[in-house]
């Protein structure tokens, strides 16, 4: 059975995507009970609404057509396209940067060698994960008022995961 390479994978479907004024938010290639299943993830534009179930029968529409012609995918997949949710996932610094104000939870990876978490207790464990208000976007560097600790700078490379908060 072939490999399946998601940088391929996301240089075939980010144009088909975009060229219908979406954003291309996550894409995750699994392994389900007899088959592959791929999961796209898809946004508007800031300003533009939320994504609706037709949006994502639109997406599906064009991916599937664009996979069927490439053969890309080894065997049978089933492909799943949704919204982001309100715990929208943040990988990009255009991410970061058009969530300025709001709220998030970062991963840290446990290498982190860049990224400053903020000072620590005495004979505290490093610090993986933090929350707080997005600040600031400059390059590859988030700045984060992170809770109960003040601003911290974060490298893009050494986070393993972001997410928004959700605020009722």
């Amino acid at each position: 059975m072939r490999a399946v390479n998601l940088q391929t994978l996301e240089t075939l479907i980010r144009p088909a995507v975009e060229g219908q004024d979406y954003e291309l938010v996550e894409l995750h290639w699994g392994r389900g009970p007899g088959s592959g299943i791929l999961r796209i993830t898809i946004d508007r534009p800031p300003g533009q609404g939320h994504v609706s179930h037709s949006d994502c029968v639109q997406v599906s529409r064009e991916v599937s057509a664009l996979l069927d012609v490439n053969d890309i995918l080894p065997g049978k997949y089933s492909l799943e396209v949704s919204s982001p949710g309100i715990d929208r996932p943040l990988k990009r610094s255009a991410d970061f940067q058009r969530f300025i104000g709001q709220r998030a939870k970062v991963r840290m990876r446990p290498d982190v060698q860049k990224s400053n978490l903020g000072p620590l207790p005495e004979g505290a464990a490093p610090r993986r994960s933090v929350s707080g208000t997005i600040l600031s976007v400059a390059d590859e560097v988030v700045t984060l008022e992170a809770d109960g600790i003040g601003p911290v700078t974060l490298h893009l490379a050494e986070m393993e995961k972001a997410n928004l908060i959700y605020s009722f």
